[in-house]
């Protein structure tokens, strides 16, 4: 490695709980060289997550001990390889997304996304990377990258060579949000839902996970897509990439008893026979989440991917006579049921096609500017993409 310094968004412990606090900085890496599974990548952008803001709001202790790095929709150009890499060489342009294990039940039966080791290894931040200025030892692999600094050590299992597919360093900074958001909300769709002309999506909250879920039900074609959220310009761009339907829930007061029954009354309104297949929450609001299970037909199911809130001892209290009588479903979703190797090249052949124009929700920001890109991600901006 030229230069043991580098430079990244270091997460510290909050001051309390759900307030991030992330300070811009120069690391030295603890050891020179990748190991024999990992990658030196040198990143060109990262796009900001909610994931991020989640787990880097947590407690110290509770989702792994601070500081770290963060950061996991991370793309740049590979700097060097471990002795047992075989999916990349040096220079290649590279795409990132989450780190599994590749060995337990689950990742051979269900899916490396539901991996036994999958929280370990991806959330908790053992492997201590980098020390800071006064000698902290400051974790990283998280999701098997850190990219939140601008040069990572990362699991080849996390990431995907998109030599051939994107090989313009702008391209490849516009293209890193793929890694997680859009890949979740789009997998869910596709993958999860498995989703039908003939069938009606609910989405709720309009992120880049909801928007990407818009853009794929169009793309299946599905027959209406509703879309909710509480913030205008998130549901006018619902309607640009797909929804044929919206609810503004501005006009409902979400402390009320009365609030769930009255949003899936509004849904259920929206279509003629009533009939909603799939609703796919991201929120996490454990009012909307009653909502949706509400809102579900006979046989429909809750695709939940918002992690609920408060975290981590979240009750949900819902209609359990209706629940069973509808014969209704709720799976709890990770990554959109998605092995990235496959669906990123899908996601960008279908931007290339013109159907997920994801970069109409991007904004770039100098990664020394993350605070103004969080801020900015509570209203107007839909995904912020730190440049390195």
């Amino acid at each position: 490695m030229a230069d043991n310094k580098i430079s990244a968004v270091v997460a510290y412990a909050p001051a309390e709980p759900g307030k991030i606090d992330l300070r811009y900085e120069s690391l030295t890496f603890n050891r020179k060289d990748p190991g024999p599974k990992e990658v030196l990548v040198n990143m060109l952008a990262v796009g900001i997550c909610h994931s991020d803001i989640v787990v880097g709001g947590a407690p110290d202790g509770l989702m792994g001990a601070y500081p770290k790095v963060l950061g996991h929709e991370g793309a740049g150009r590979v700097q060097a390889v471990g002795s047992d890499v075989t999916s990349v060489r040096v220079g290649d342009p590279v795409l990132l997304s989450y780190t599994y294990c590749g060995s337990c039940d689950l990742c051979t039966d269900d899916g490396p996304y539901y991996c036994q080791e999958f929280l370990g290894m991806n959330v908790a931040c053992i492997d201590k990377v980098w020390k800071g200025e006064e000698g902290t030892e400051v974790g990283g692999k998280f999701f098997g990258q850190s990219s939140f600094a601008n040069l990572s050590m990362v699991d080849e299992n996390s990431i995907v060579n998109v030599k051939g597919l994107v090989d313009d360093d702008e391209m490849l900074k516009k293209c890193s949000p793929l890694g997680c958001g859009l890949m979740t909300g789009s997998g869910a769709v596709v993958n999860t839902a498995a989703a039908k002309p003939s069938d009606v999506v609910l989405v709720t909250g309009l992120g880049a996970v909801g928007l990407g879920a818009i853009m794929a039900a169009k793309i299946q074609g599905c027959r209406a897509i509703i879309a909710v959220d509480r913030v205008p310009s998130r549901l006018d761009m619902a309607k640009q990439l797909g929804a044929t339907h919206t609810i503004d829930t501005n006009h409902l007061d979400i402390t009320q008893d009365s609030y769930s029954a009255d949003l899936a009354g509004e849904v259920k309104a929206l279509v003629e026979d009533g009939k909603i297949n799939f609703a796919l929450e991201t929120t996490g609001a454990l009012p909307i989440i009653n909502a949706c299970i509400k809102s579900l037909s006979k046989r429909g199911k809750l695709i939940q991917i918002g992690i609920p809130i408060p975290v981590p001892t979240s009750i949900i209290p819902f209609d359990f006579q209706d629940f069973f009588g509808g014969t209704k479903q709720i799976e709890v979703n990770y990554l959109g049921d998605c092995i990235a190797k496959d669906h990123l090249p899908k996601m960008i052949q279908w931007y290339n096609e013109g159907k997920f124009p994801f970069d109409k929700l991007i904004k770039f920001y100098p990664a020394k500017d993350v605070a103004q890109a969080l801020e900015d991600m509570k209203t107007e901006v839909i995904k912020p993409v730190l440049v390195h």
